[in-house]
């Protein structure tokens, strides 16, 4: 028996090597404080998107002047 979950499927468009994000702040210190203070580094500046990795979650290796993360998808916004 197949059972499909066509209702709560939302296709997730990635951004493309190359794009412009924004990281924003997708927890709170008491949900996670280890990712809490990692995107705090880099709160609300802006990256280029380096890389795309597809699995085992959509995320990418985003560059920040010097620095570099690698944010899961909800972490940035264009």
């Amino acid at each position: 028996m197949i059972i499909s979950d066509v209702e709560n499927k939302h296709e997730i468009i990635p951004y493309e090597v190359g794009d412009s994000v924004r990281v924003q702040q997708t927890c709170t210190e008491e949900e996670d404080s280890e990712s809490f203070y990692y995107i705090q580094a880099f709160d609300k500046k802006k990256g280029e998107v380096l890389k795309v990795i597809n699995h085992p979650r959509l995320q990418y290796r985003v560059r920040f002047g010097q620095a570099e993360a690698v944010l899961y998808h909800e972490e940035i916004m264009l």
